[in-house]
C-alpha cells in the first residue's frame, strides 16, 4: 500500500476489545494497527461474500422458476415430505413391534415372578426409553457408548 493511498482515522475501542486485539497481534507478531486492518479486511470480505451469495441465490431462484412452475416445485416438495412421513411411520411401526416383542420376552423370562415384578420391569424400561428420547442429538453417541453408565442407570431403576 502506497503512503498516499492511506487515510488516517481514529476509532474508540473498549479496553477489552483492545486487549483481545493486542493478544491476537502478539500471536501473529504484528502491530495492533495491522491486526485492526486485517479484521476490517475480513469484515469487508464477509460482507462481499454475503452479497455474492444473495446474488447467486437470486440467479438459482430465477433459473429454477424458468424451468419449473411454483406449483411443480410445491408438488415435488409435498411428494418428498409425504415420502419422509411414510418412512417415519414405518420406523414407528417397527419400533412398536420391537417394544412389544421385548414385552413378550420379559413376560416369558418373568414367568416365575409376580405380575407386580413384571410391571416394575416394564415401567423401568419405559423410564429409560423416555430418558433416552430426551437426549439431544449430540449427546446420543456418548450416552450409548458409556456401557458402565448405562448398566448403572438400568440397575438404579
Amino acid at each position: 500500500m502506497k503512503r498516499n493511498d492511506r487515510i488516517i482515522t481514529s476509532i474508540y475501542l473498549t479496553k477489552e476489545m483492545c486487549n483481545q486485539i493486542d493478544k491476537m497481534a502478539d500471536r501473529g507478531h504484528i502491530s495492533r494497527n495491522e491486526q485492526i486492518r486485517r479484521y476490517i479486511e475480513k469484515g469487508l470480505t464477509v460482507e462481499g461474500y454475503t452479497q455474492n451469495i444473495d446474488f447467486i441465490a437470486g440467479i438459482i431462484r430465477q433459473e429454477l422458476l424458468a424451468v419449473y412452475q411454483i406449483e411443480d416445485i410445491k408438488a415435488i416438495i409435498e411428494q418428498q415430505v409425504n415420502r419422509i412421513a411414510k418412512m417415519h411411520m414405518k420406523s414407528g411401526k417397527i419400533t412398536a413391534a420391537s417394544f412389544f416383542l421385548l414385552m413378550k420376552v420379559l413376560i416369558n423370562l418373568a414367568h416365575e415372578g409376580t405380575e407386580e415384578e413384571f410391571d416394575q420391569m416394564l415401567s423401568e424400561a419405559i423410564a429409560l426409553g423416555v430418558d433416552y428420547m430426551q437426549k439431544k442429538d449430540f449427546q446420543i453417541n456418548s450416552f450409548l457408548q458409556d456401557s458402565v453408565h448405562l448398566r448403572r442407570l438400568a440397575e438404579k431403576l
